[in-house]
């Protein structure tokens, strides 16, 4: 072989080595996965009121279908939590357990349906109240449960205001203080919020909407921000709201 000859062989050796070392260091391509669209959650399934929970609570055949009908929505059951005494070998007393105690709509149309059916449920021993507020953009959960005091309805949905140092007692003997200015029945109650509407109201609104914003101070944030424009509200929709965050 000529010194020429060797030279080009060397050359050409060179070039693949060259070309070999790239070639195993370039990484290859990876295929990219096509991207998954998002995937809603499915909404929680409501637990429609069952026959047997029909027959448990013994409300008359006819009144849950009539108030279905007036709502719009099928019934669903309705629990309390109930707190039942025990001692076990530990020493442990009490216990709480969900009690069946009425059943609820949902409907855009709490107001009139509240009104049209208080005062004939009550005299047969059933309350009907707001038990959920919606605020417009959702339904509002209308409930009956058995009863004849309005006040009840504060202990069954544990009613208070920690913030403010009140408890469910202490809201309901502000109200029965108040029923010395105005005649209301409690038409809607929540953890949080109490609402009245007025039977016979107060010869002056303006004291009442000022106890109301000294109790309730929170009740400036969802509407009027002064006890001036509170007695005007509360004159035009026949009703008052506490609430406090």
């Amino acid at each position: 072989m000529s010194a020429t000859t060797a030279g080009k062989y060397r050359f050409l050796c060179l070039v693949l080595l060259t070309l070999l070392a790239a070639c195993t260091a370039e990484k290859p391509v990876e295929k990219k996965k096509p991207e998954q669209p998002p995937v809603a959650p499915k909404p929680a399934r409501r637990a429609v009121l069952s026959p047997e929970q029909r027959q448990e609570l013994a409300f008359p055949p006819d009144l849950i279908s009539k108030i279905e009908q007036a709502a719009g929505s099928k019934a669903e059951p309705f629990f309390v939590t109930v707190y039942e005494r025990s001692r076990n070998l530990k020493g442990d007393q009490g216990s709480e357990r969900e009690k069946l105690a009425g059943f609820s709509v949902r409907t855009k149309n709490s107001d009139e349906i509240i009104k049209s059916w208080r005062a004939g449920l009550r005299v047969k021993g059933f309350l009907i109240f707001k038990s959920h507020r919606g605020y417009g953009s959702l339904p509002d959960i209308v409930t009956v449960v058995r009863g004849n005091n309005t006040y009840d309805l504060l202990k069954i949905q544990g009613t208070e205001a920690p913030n403010y140092h009140l408890d469910t007692t202490a809201i309901i003997a502000w109200l029965r203080e108040q029923q010395k200015l105005a005649s209301f029945a409690i038409t809607g109650a929540g953890s949080d919020w109490v609402e009245g509407r007025f039977v016979t109201q107060p010869k002056s609104l303006l004291p009442f909407a000022r106890k109301v914003l000294a109790f309730a101070p929170d009740v400036r944030q969802y509407g009027p921000q002064t006890a001036d424009k509170l007695a005007v509200r509360m004159k035009k929709t026949n009703s008052f709201l506490l609430i406090w965050d």
